[in-house]
């Protein structure tokens, strides 16, 4: 009797652990399926050249720390980067970051002598694709570019002079369009171009007459839809207007007309991108507001 007594204990206290461990095990499981697992991954762009010599804006992975990705960003601009299809690196592989130092927004780096090992013509856009891809950590204000200690000032094959401390203001994919000396104008107009059905920015700094101010030249020549003589297009076209713009506070105010095309987050990101960095890239404002029907679409700052 005591001996059933025992094993019947034994089976009902079996019982409530074998219990309570599917119930603990529910819980747990149920638990672990609402644990969302966020990966944090650092973008950031370079700039990279096709086969029509134009330098095409791609993003790579970087470090959260801004002095640990400069050498991945360097090492992404060399020839030996070939993993975009039709785009290729500008500098030399045997390239060296000699050192490199961030100071009140400025970046000093200093390379070996084989950064400007080039062929002549591509001399001038060695420079603008380091400066441009540079620039694009908002920490960097401007670049300081050393050869072996001495301060590259002047290009040694095309004699190009360069200003000590270089901004996007030195431009990059140049080109003149220029008939007389008088209202010379310089903008940075942000076109796509299709490779392998992936759309790619890229920017062109056009140097023009026009007696207009820089925020109706940006919008008349991105209007155009496409670049002449080039396979070049624009976000903006026929559908995609601008109806008015306004200047106010160091602040441009762009107002769109109520049209279908925005309604795709794709489209309406890719016109307000052009848009903005164009504005931004040429002229002194510090901020682009995007609007449609008096509602905010976006706010863009430098």
């Amino acid at each position: 009797m005591l001996r059933q007594k025992i094993l019947r204990k034994i089976y009902f206290t079996t019982l409530i652990v074998f219990i309570l461990f599917i119930l603990s095990s529910f819980t747990l499981n149920k638990n672990i399926s609402n644990i969302k697992v966020e990966y944090q991954t650092n973008l950031s762009s370079i700039y990279l050249l096709d086969d029509n010599n134009y330098l095409l804006e791609v993003n790579i992975v970087v470090k959260e720390n801004i002095m640990d990705s400069i050498p991945i960003i360097i090492n992404n601009l060399k020839w030996g980067n070939r993993h975009y299809s039709g785009l290729k690196g500008i500098i030399p592989n045997d390239t060296k970051i000699n050192n490199m130092s961030l100071e009140d927004g400025i970046l000093s780096i200093d390379f070996n002598s084989e950064l400007l090992n080039v062929n002549k013509n591509l001399e001038e856009k060695v420079i603008e694709s380091i400066v441009y891809s540079l620039l694009k950590f908002k920490e960097i204000k401007g670049v300081k570019i050393t050869i072996d200690g001495k301060a590259l000032l002047t290009l040694p094959q095309t004699q190009i002079s360069l200003d000590s401390i270089l901004t996007k203001d030195f431009g990059i994919n140049k080109q003149v369009d220029i008939q007389t000396m008088n209202n010379i104008q310089k903008v940075t107009l942000y076109y796509y171009e299709i490779k392998d059905q992936n759309h790619y920015y890229v920017p062109i700094t056009k140097y023009l007459n026009s007696s207009d101010d820089k925020v109706k030249i940006i919008i008349d020549n991105l209007g155009n839809n496409y670049l002449s003589s080039t396979n070049l297009m624009s976000y903006l076209n026929d559908k995609i207007k601008i109806d008015n713009y306004e200047i106010k506070n160091n602040t441009v105010t762009l107002s769109f007309n109520n049209i279908v095309d925005l309604t795709s987050e794709k489209i309406l990101e890719e016109v307000i991108y052009t848009l903005a960095n164009s504005i931004l890239d040429s002229t002194d404002f510090q901020k682009v507001v995007f609007t449609m029907d008096d509602h905010l679409l976006s706010i863009k700052t430098k």
